[in-house]
Formats: structure tokens, sequence, C-alpha cells
């Protein structure tokens, strides 16, 4: 098995022609140089069933040699706050309080409030080291004193900390009080915790001037020569209330911080309030306020989660926007990442005539090779063809670099096997720190991965990739179906669910004709908006997936290219905890689409049913498809024929999700309904959606739920919609060498959308 060398990403998902595009590219060494060519993608699965791996080469200014370097990456994240001054450095006496609950308080060194220079152990640092509190100062010469609490931290629990350098007693000092109330910890009131103390240390030392940023849930790793602040030793858990002031506290003092109670004004030298700047749009910003006066404002690095519960929540508000003050904590992880932050390497500016499509850059360094996946748009404004391609941007996110099947506890038993490992899953294994997690991983904390990011090299995002459960999944699935497009002779042009989600619905009127790729599950509240509005004003739309639009997803309005996920109960691989539903990025409610009355069966026709992934099954043909009304869709196909039993995709054209048509829950009354999947096995189970109490009976072999629908309706204003509800149908569309019913009757259905008069009614 080959070892990944080089790997890069993009600044944007999409750009249209005279638009630039910058390339960030990092290479294990910085010997020699890699070569860069710019590539039009068609059939990203080598599956040798198929028509085998395509890729086409377009000239570009772009293409070349470049000199290979080695990238770091700052991984974890923190607020970064410059002291450039030394105003934070404290000169004499000075004391530091925050509120902290540590979720990892046992998992190695963790800075809670530092500044501090650790390669010369100067400065000063409040941090946590085996379990328990540490609070140290060290000076220029890197002579360190420290006090080390006498009792551990709880899991989970809320504590109030104040630390005190008091020179003039020559003393250091650390408060230990927990602030647990019925909801803000782990327990309850009913634990006798054994965690408050109060200790002392000698200090011979004043602290020196680390020349570094302030910096709260990390230390500073040195005073870099380039002026970036690197972030070692990150926390993991959330912070409340930093403080500090410019004199020693009292011990009386400490306990009434721990109260709420904010010492006098005159001697903070900074406050940072966390929910400073909660308003109707959520806080989509990394500005962190200091309300001290003084100016000291910072600013959050690798995107921390907000709008989170605080030391004080009760449980009483759900909704941060509602309660601001009791959602004054940040939530901290180790193994956050918003962006590689690399020096760009070079850049392409797309030329004028460049056909819209599926492209990459595709980079070489010796025997190692990697594609830098975007989306080439039309001219801004306008249709080159009558098709539109919608690339789903948003899922494509949400499982980037997923580790589903090799690490997550129930990956094989979903699957109905043992994984199927490539080098790229090896890699993201060995060096996580490169690539970031996807919205399906959990933090080293085991909170949910919430925020995903398009600026890191994502390497299940590339063709030629396939899945831990042996087949290929989102962009190198969706080029099935823009190889088949080319094998026909279809025009199309291609938009990202991103530029739908900044244009609405005028992106979509352009065309005759939208099709979506194989699994556009995640989706915004605009997206859903956009769609509908197009159907209902005579579009035409073709699903040909499954899963799709399922969890309500929100794009960061400062950082495009981060979006945000909060789940709840459903298809899920983790929930939200208590009171953290609304998303950071807009103050909306997160979760499934169905759990806000509306489900995917009111735009589309059909919605998520069920799911496994051993193997797809086939479509039979309902009374429906005999209806003339549907003689256009059926075209071609004999009355007792298979739909679909055969394919590049788990063997057949209904597989791995599946949707089903169903009238209760919006499906519209005038659907017909033409087909239906069978042959699924008890891997295949009814999602919990659709459960109240489990029982047996809930599998591919028993349960009627367990199937992938072809549907069509037609809406007012001459629309139109048809949707094969199956993730493996664009799996099927090459398979005998493209003569099949699946492309037979996809084939009848785009044909019939493209012309210039309404979609036939039903």
């Amino acid at each position: 098995m080959k070892t990944v060398k080089i790997r890069g990403y993009c600044d944007r998902l999409s750009a249209a022609p005279g638009e630039t595009i910058r390339f960030y590219v990092s290479a294990d060494t910085s010997d020699g140089s890699y070569e860069a060519e710019l590539v039009r993608l068609i059939h990203g699965d080598t599956n040798p069933a198929g028509p085998g791996y395509k890729e086409e080469s377009v000239k570009s200014a772009a293409d070349g040699s470049y000199p290979a370097r080695f990238q770091r990456t700052q991984f974890g994240s923190f607020v970064e706050v410059p002291d450039a001054s030394g105003a934070l450095l404290a000169d004499g006496a000075f004391s530091v309080h925050t509120f902290l609950w540590s979720t990892t308080p046992g998992r190695g060194r963790q800075g809670l409030v530092s500044r501090w220079d650790d390669e010369r152990q100067c400065g000063w640092s409040l941090a946590i080291e085996e379990g328990r509190l540490v609070f140290t100062i060290g000076d220029e010469s890197g002579t360190t004193n420290r006090v080390i609490s006498d009792r551990p931290l709880f899991q989970e629990v809320w504590y109030s900390v104040t630390a005190v350098f008091d020179p003039v007693q020559k003393t250091i000092s650390l408060h230990q009080k927990s602030v647990v109330n019925r909801t803000n910890s782990r327990f309850g009131l009913v634990v006798p915790l054994d965690s408050d103390t109060t200790v002392s240390a000698v200090s011979q030392v004043s602290p020196g001037d680390s020349r570094t940023s302030l910096l709260i849930a990390g230390l500073g790793e040195a005073a870099a020569a380039d002026g970036r602040t690197w972030c070692i030793a990150n926390f993991n858990g959330k912070i409340d209330a930093p403080k500090l002031y410019g004199r020693a506290l009292s011990s009386e003092e400490a306990m009434k911080l721990a109260e709420g109670t904010v010492a006098e004004p005159w001697s903070r030298l900074a406050h940072w309030d966390f929910s400073a700047g909660i308003g109707p749009d959520g806080i989509p910003t990394d500005h962190v306020v200091d309300i001290s006066g003084n100016g000291h404002h910072g600013q959050c690095v690798n995107q921390p989660d907000r709008g989170s519960t605080g030391w004080n929540w009760d449980g009483h508000e759900e909704n941060f926007i509602h309660c601001p003050q009791q959602y004054g904590a940040l939530w901290f992880h180790e193994d956050c990442l918003d962006d590689c932050r690399w020096d760009k390497d070079f850049e392409i500016t797309l030329p004028d005539g460049l056909k819209s499509d599926f492209y990459a850059m595709k980079i070489r360094y010796g025997d190692s090779e990697d594609y830098i996946p975007f989306f080439v748009l039309p001219p801004r404004g306008k249709a080159t063809a009558k098709i539109l391609v919608l690339a789903s941007t948003f899922s494509y996110l949400a499982y980037a670099n997923e580790q589903i099947m090799h690490k997550a506890d129930i990956g094989q038993a979903v699957a109905g096997h043992t994984p199927v490992l490539n080098e790229n899953d090896v890699e993201l294994h060995r060096n996580l720190d490169y690539y970031g997690l996807s919205t399906y991983d959990g933090h080293v904390d085991g909170r949910g991965v919430q925020y995903t990011s398009w600026r890191r090299p994502i390497l299940n995002l590339r063709p030629k990739h396939r899945q831990g459960f042996g087949s290929i999944w989102e962009l190198p699935a969706d080029l099935h179906l823009i190889d088949w497009l080319n094998h026909n002779g279809f025009d199309y042009d291609v938009a990202t669910e991103h530029d739908l989600n900044e244009q609405g619905v005028d992106l979509l009127r352009r065309y005759n004709v939208v099709l979506t790729g194989s699994h556009p599950e995640y989706q915004t509240w605009a997206n859903a908006d956009a769609w509908e509005d197009y159907l209902a004003d005579g579009g035409r739309g073709m699903y040909l997936a499954a899963n799709g639009m399922y969890w309500i997803v929100s794009v960061h309005p400062e950082k495009p290219w981060v979006m945000e996920v909060r789940k709840e109960l459903g298809v899920t691989a983790w929930e939200a905890p208590p009171g953290e539903y609304h998303y950071s990025t807009n103050g909306r409610r997160g979760g499934r689409f169905r759990g806000r009355a509306r489900a995917t069966q009111k735009i589309w026709g059909t919605g998520m049913s069920s799911f496994g992934f051993d193997h797809s099954g086939y479509f039979v043909q309902m009374p429906d498809s005999q209806d003339k009304r549907a003689a256009w869709i059926m075209d071609g196909i004999d009355p007792d024929e298979r739909i679909g039993d055969g394919g590049l995709v788990g063997g057949g054209a209904g597989g791995y999700e599946l949707d089903r048509y169903d009238l209760s829950l919006g499906t519209p009354p005038n659907t017909l309904l033409l087909a239906s999947s069978v042959e699924h096995s008890v891997v295949y189970t009814v999602i919990p959606d659709d459960k109240s109490f489990p029982h047996p009976g809930m599998n591919g072999g028993e349960h009627p739920f367990v199937r992938a629908d072809i549907t069509y309706f037609s809406t007012a204003n001459g629309g139109g919609m048809f949707s094969t509800s199956s993730i493996s149908w664009l799996g099927s569309l090459s398979w005998n060498n493209y003569d099949n019913n699946v492309s037979r009757m996809t084939r009848n259905v785009l044909t019939q959308f493209m012309k210039d008069e309404p979609a036939p009614l039903v």
C-alpha cells in the first residue's frame, strides 16, 4: 500500500470564469518539487465492472512544477488575545479567574489562561496537569515556581478557579470551588463532591515577558519569529467568563467570584465575555469581547463551540438567544480545525470559456498523488445549458474525512461487513492533525463534531476513493452521473449547494431541469425554500438519490468554508447536549427537516426510510407504471422487467440508503408510484424516525418501510418532480456498457424535462 506524501486544499468550493482559486499544498519533506495539472473529472469509480476511471487534462496557466515543502497545521481550538504592549503581562500582583468544566481532566497538560512561552518557561500560566490545577510563574531565566491543587477535578463539573500572584507576600495561590447546580454538571446536588480547596506556595520569582499573546484554552509554544502564535497543550472542555485583575485578590473575593460577583471594575485588566455579541442571528463571529473597557479583545482560532451552556445554566431555557447570560461558555477541543492556514503555493484564474463542470488540481510528488477538487460555474448570472447538476457540497463537508468504519464502535455492524481500508484511511489514522474530523466523528472528549471546513485536505473527497464499506460515496459516486451525461451527449452546467444557498431560487430558475447527486443529505433551510419555490413555479427536478434533505445545516457568514450542524435523535452518529440544539451561526434550531414539519416527501415526493451497506436490491414495477400518464417515463421498458438488477454500487440500483413514498408525511396525492425496491437483507432496518417502541420485524426481510420508491408528480405551473429514492441508482447508469433500463428511464425523464414546455401532467 502506498503512503500519502503530499496533500492540499483550495480556498473556495466554486468559481466562475475570471475568478481566482488559490491552492495550498504540503509534502512530507521540503526536498524536490511536485507537479500540478488541471483535470476535468468525469468518472471516479475504478470498479472493473464499469467503464473505469476517467479524467481529462485541461491546459492551464497553473500547470507546472512547484517547490515541495512541509506546512505545519495548528490543531485545536483556543482564543488568542494579542498583547504587543505587554499590558497583560501583569507586572506586579495579579489574579486570574475563570469558570471551567473539564471533559478530559486526566489527559495530560492543558492550558486554561496563560501568557506563556513554553520553550523558555517564561511568563505565567493557569493549567491542568494530571487532573489537577497548576498555577506557574516563570522568569526571564526560565526559573519557575508553581502551586498545584491538592484536589483533582471531577470530569464535566463546573468550577470557579482563582489564581493569585502576590509579590509582596511572595506567594502564589489557587482557589478551587465547585459551582454545581441541578443541571450544569454531570452530577447534581446530591453528590458530596470533595474538590473544594485553597492552596498556596512560596514564589521567589516574578513572571518574565513571554512576548506571546495571551491564550485561553492553551499554552504558547514560543515567541515565534514570524509573529504567529502556535498553541500547544490545548484544553478540552468549557471556559466561561475568564478575567484578569491587576492586584492580588483575597480568599473572600475569590469566593464572591464563585457566586458570579465581579470584583471592583477598576482593578480588572480584562474580562472576556463569550456571550457578548449574541443577537437574533446567533453569535456568528470569531470575535471575543473584553468588557472591561480596556480593549483587550480576542479572536477564536479553529472554531470552538459557541452558544454553549455556561456555569450558571439552569435548564429553563434551551435557546441561547433568549438567555445569553447563561450561555457564556466556549467549548474547546484539542482536535478542532476550521482552516489549516497554510501559505499559498499557487493560484489559477479561470479562463473565459472554461466548461462548467467538476474539476480538480492533480498534484504528484514521487509515487504519491492527490486531487484537490473544485467546481467551475457558468459565467455569473448566466446559464450555458438547460440542465443544472447541483453538487452536494454540504454533504461532502459533513462526511469530510469521516472514520466511521474503522473508529466508530458500531460502524462495522451498520455496514454489515468488515472495513475495506486504503492508504487514505491509514493516513487519517496516522496524521489526524493534518486533516481534522467529520460530523460523523466525535472529538477526543466524546462531543460530536458540529463544525466542518473546506479549508483542509479532504482525503475522501477524491476521485477513486472508496469508503470503508467498499464502495464509492459522495463526490466519486456523483461522477457516475457526470460520466453518463457525457456519454449521452447532454450539455449541462454545474453549481454547488453553497451557490444555491447564496443565490436562492434565481439560480435554479435559469434551468429547465435540476439534477441532484446521489446523496444530498444536508441542506440549509434556504435551499429547501429554493427547491420548493422552483418546483411550485414550474421547474423540474430529478432527485437521483436517497436520504436527501434530512439534516438542516448552517453556513458561517464570516467563514463560508465552515458549515455547522447540530443533531438530534434520528439516523445520527451523536446527539447535541441538552440546551445546545441551536446554531451559533444563525441562531436557529438544528436537527432534522422532518422534525421541523418539513419531511422531504413534501418537496421531492419521497423521504428517508432505511439504509444498509451490504448489497443493493432492484426495483419491481408497481401498477402505476402501466398508467398511460407514465408511458413517457417507462418507454422502452417492458412491464415485467426488473429495474436496476445490476450496478457498480452494491450490485443493483436500489440500495445503500432508501427513500419511500408516504402520503402521511406529505407525498403529493397526485404522485405516481412507479416501482419499489426489493431483496434487502436484515442489515437494512427501519430508521429511528419511524419507530416508537423497538420490536422484532424491523429489518429488510420483514418490514414494508425497507424499500425505495420511484415516483413522479407534476406541480403547479407546469413543473414536475421525478425521484429514484436510492443512493445506488447512479451506480447503475453505466452498467452493461450503459445499455440498461436505469439509464433508459433516466434518459426518458431528462429528455422530456429539458424541453421548453410544461412537464407531463398527473
